[in-house]
């Protein structure tokens, strides 16, 4: 150790321990802080809580019910996504590229919107089941288990469409060829070759919804609060906003339990990444390996796509049409139609004020994930640092996490300071602790990119490190660094985990907004609001693919 620390000035071991402290300090602290409130009690240091909560029937029934809803919604998305996935990297189907737009929708359209469109298209007094009533028929109660499993199910699809479709294009195509050559049906090949090859990717997305599930908040909280289905987050939720004796107590006892599910399965699900990453070098193929024949192509595009709309489009439709409604649950009818839901979303200072506070949140968060993340991700990329890798390794603790639980850190660790707890600086600091390592992956990513030795050769002309960011690296890595932050300015723009517990009253967001609207029964309020957001969500989503398609034709 000492003849590690030989090879430093003092200058150095003194930047590098505050590197150490301060990562620590608004990463690994907070977590740790958590666990400490977990077993603190009145008498101290305790188990107290743990025994609290397993006593309580109310716990094992949400802990359970994590588990299969969990469970179940992970299987749809498996079986679903999977088999999307090869039909669009193996078949010769058309139109793929809509195909595969509409299987990204639930994506990057935030959950507890698409979940408030499948309440109202399966509301009690809907058309659907009004509908299946007159057939004599028990009506869909999407408050239920069974429905938070299949919008749980519908999001999750594209966690795993997009690890299947990619390992499915790099398997090579040699070995199927060199099978069927070898007198091996396709139903062989595709048997003992191509499932055995792409499991570890199918397993992967499987653990990345399941993990995905198990942290998602509005879904259960839009479904089951209601109708009394309690699941972890929900369940922590409640006890948090509570402030009964022990109440935060008892959430972060709840957060560990959640934590523990949530990290085991993030671990589980790096060993099948490390599995597949032998592939990560081979380059995609998307020719086509499985033919069709015209007229099964025809009946499989019509199936495929009508699926897709309807799962994916109908109830967003319906959605955006009940928006217009003067009264909710009413039949569609020309007499019933306004727009004062619309003048209420665009003119009401609640909203305006929940609006400015989400843009302003998504936007401050990007610019520091884009500035530190890219620095973090330069140091790792560039100089191969060890205090950046430990500075991202941190960063994905608390992205791991699921979002309840971070939000309960922030309170126990940064409520400690004034003027934090309470106002906007929190919501700032836990959407950066949130999303950093998003970007630091996507920096990374648009870094690798770039060859070194134009960094070597602007430093051999002279130009000083920051002349070099400002001509040669920033200029070449900004649109790939752009493109990637989408992810994080509609993840923050539409947030609501953190914000349901973070947030006061002049703090609120967009997401709180629309959920506090839809628990207080302004449904057609809650469907304006979130229309005008898919809104958002579509064009912020188009000039990000165009970026992306600007740098491919330069590229070319």
């Amino acid at each position: 150790m000492n003849s590690f620390l030989n090879r430093f000035k003092p200058m150095d071991i003194a930047k590098f321990a505050i590197f150490i402290l301060v990562v620590g300090f608004v990463f690994i602290i907070p977590v740790l802080t958590l666990l400490k409130m977990s077993i603190t009690g009145e008498e101290g240091i305790t188990l107290a809580n743990y025994a609290t909560i397993f006593a309580d029937p109310r716990t094992n029934k949400a802990i359970v019910n994590t588990i299969v809803i969990s469970v179940l919604s992970t299987i749809i998305a498996i079986v679903f996504g999977s088999l999307i996935a090869f039909l669009v990297a193996y078949t010769n189907i058309s139109n793929k590229k809509i195909v595969e737009i509409l299987v990204l929708s639930p994506y990057i359209i935030p959950s507890y919107i698409i979940t408030l469109s499948w309440s109202n298209i399966l509301s009690e007094k809907g058309f659907i089941n009004g509908i299946i009533e007159k057939m004599g028929l028990p009506i869909i109660n999407i408050y239920s288990v069974g429905g938070i499993v299949i919008v749980m199910g519908i999001c999750n699809i594209p966690v795993v469409y997009l690890m299947v479709v990619n390992m499915l294009r790099k398997i090579p195509k040699d070995m199927e060829l060199a099978a069927r050559t070898s007198g091996y049906g396709i139903v062989d090949v595709l048997r003992k070759i191509t499932i055995k090859q792409v499991s570890p990717a199918i397993a992967s997305g499987g653990i990345l919804a399941f993990l995905a599930a198990i942290d998602n908040f509005s879904i259960p909280a839009f479904l089951g609060i209601s109708s009394g289905i309690s699941v972890l987050s929900t369940y922590i939720y409640e006890k948090a906003i509570s402030f009964g004796p022990s109440s935060f107590n008892i959430a972060a006892a709840l957060s560990v339990i959640l934590s523990i599910i949530a990290l085991a399965g993030s671990f589980v699900q790096i060993k099948f990444v490390a599995k597949g990453s032998q592939m990560e070098s081979v380059k995609e193929d998307y020719s086509v390996r499985v033919f069709f024949s015209e007229r099964n192509v025809k009946i499989i595009n019509v199936v495929l796509m009508g699926v897709l709309v309807i799962v994916n489009i109908v109830p967003l439709l319906c959605m955006i049409i009940s928006s217009f409604y003067g009264n909710y649950g009413s039949i569609f009818d020309l007499s019933n139609l306004t727009l004062e839901n619309y003048q209420f979303v665009l003119t009401n200072s609640g909203v305006a004020k929940a609006a400015s506070n989400s843009v302003f949140l998504a936007l401050i968060t990007c610019v520091i994930c884009i500035i530190v993340g890219t620095a973090i991700a330069y140091m790792k990329v560039r100089k191969n640092s060890k205090l950046a890798s430990f500075f991202e390794s941190s960063a994905a603790l608390t992205y791991a996490l699921p979002g309840i639980v971070l939000a309960l850190a922030m309170i126990f660790h940064w409520g400690k300071f004034n003027g934090v707890y309470g106002s906007v600086k929190i919501l700032v600091i836990a959407y950066i602790t949130r999303y950093m390592v998003l970007q630091i992956k996507g920096s990374s990513t648009a870094l690798l990119s770039v060859e070194s030795s134009l960094e070597e050769a602007a430093q051999i002309s002279g130009s000083n490190m920051f002349n070099t960011w400002r001509r040669v690296i920033v200029p070449l890595i900004a649109k790939p660094v752009l493109a990637s932050s989408f992810l994080i300015f509609v993840s923050s723009c539409s947030e609501l985990t953190l914000s349901s517990i973070l947030a006061s009253a002049g703090t609120k967001t967009i997401g709180l907004t629309i959920f506090n609207l839809k628990q207080s029964g302004d449904y057609n309020l809650a469907a304006a609001m979130s229309s005008v957001i898919v809104i958002f969500v579509i064009v912020a989503y188009a000039a990000s693919n165009f970026l992306k398609m600007e740098r491919k034709v330069k590229k070319v």
